[in-house]
């Protein structure tokens, strides 16, 4: 199944930061571009990506939920989304 994501607008540039967690689990937060921290997001993270998309709370727990259950990976994740907008389709 995919999910049809929303790109990151080029007129607000919001964009998901993901991160994925010392126990394993993933998190993620959409914000606007300024707003990344340089440092850690989560206390306990190991790695945390921007990705150039916009996805609504639902989408957003279905990404989570592929990514908790090793059904998608933070690289697979990385080749989607642009500056640009238009859409993505995210396979969950």
């Amino acid at each position: 199944m995919s999910i049809t994501v929303n790109n990151t607008n080029p007129d607000t540039v919001k964009v998901t930061l993901f991160g994925e967690l010392q126990d394993g689990t993933f998190d993620a937060k959409v914000m606007a571009e300024t707003d990344v921290p340089y440092t850690r997001c989560w206390e306990n993270e190991i790695e945390q990506r921007i990705i150039y998309i916009q996805p609504d709370p639902e989408q957003l727990q279905a990404i989570l939920k592929a990514l908790n259950e090793r059904r998608l990976s933070l690289d697979q994740l990385q080749e989607f989304g642009s500056v640009g907008g238009g859409t993505s389709e995210i396979p969950v």
